[in-house]
Parts: C-alpha cells; sequence; structure tokens
C-alpha cells in the first residue's frame, strides 16, 4: 500500500488526558478503551458503592465490537503529492484515552463507554395560573 509522508512543523498542546496518545510516526494498528462513569448531584451526597462497573450493562463487553460491512467497498486513490504539510497544529486539551497520531496506521480501534447520571432535586409541577 502506497502511503502518504506527514511533515508538520510545529506541535503545541496544552493539556493530555489520562492514558492519552501522541504518536508521531507510522503505526500498524492502534486500540484504545475508555470506561467512565460520571455523578452529578445537586446535593453532593455520594455513596462509595456506586461507581463500580459491573453494576451497569453498558460495561460488560470485553472487547471492541466491529461492525461488519454489508458490501465491499472499491476505492482507487491517485496522490498527486506524496506529503501532507501543516505549518502548526494547536490543541488547547484532549480526554482521556485520546489520540493525535501524526503519520500512517493500518487499523484504529477505538470505543468509549462513558455513563452519565445526573440527580437533580425535583421541583413541583409547573401549573398554568388559572384567569
Amino acid at each position: 500500500m502506497f502511503r502518504r509522508f506527514s511533515v508538520v512543523n510545529r506541535v503545541d498542546i496544552r493539556s493530555m488526558g489520562f492514558a492519552s496518545v501522541l504518536q508521531i510516526g507510522d503505526s500498524n494498528q492502534i486500540q484504545t478503551r475508555a470506561r467512565a462513569i460520571a455523578v452529578q448531584r445537586e446535593l453532593p451526597i455520594y455513596d462509595a458503592k456506586e461507581g463500580h462497573f459491573a453494576k451497569y450493562s453498558l460495561f460488560l463487553d470485553t472487547e471492541i465490537s466491529i461492525l461488519k460491512r454489508e458490501q465491499d467497498i472499491r476505492m482507487h486513490q491517485v496522490h498527486e503529492v506524496p506529503f501532507i504539510c501543516v505549518k502548526s497544529v494547536e490543541i488547547v486539551s484532549f480526554g482521556n484515552s485520546g489520540i493525535l497520531h501524526i503519520g500512517s496506521t493500518d487499523n484504529v480501534y477505538a470505543n468509549a463507554r462513558i455513563l452519565q447520571i445526573r440527580h437533580y432535586i425535583e421541583e413541583e409541577p409547573f401549573s398554568e395560573p388559572s384567569i
């Protein structure tokens, strides 16, 4: 397979999250998986037993699931210039298990499972004033 060359003059990253990767150069395969439970409450009362992944079916998968293609795709590419040139890449922040990859790769498998739990104090139901 013909590969293009990536040329980046400058990379400026201010913040990288946990398990984030800056990959410069070619790679054969990238595989990443992130899991998180985010709990937000109006009253900050938390139970230490509520953050277990096993309690939620969302987190039961052990491998990254890959969708099957319905049909083959044929593609013909012509790269008149073998270089991808970029003057500057500026990133304020990229999250947990994020990847910045400069180069070529054959396969990328990425999977994120994030459960958002929000508990708010319920107000009385809204009712229209009678006229």
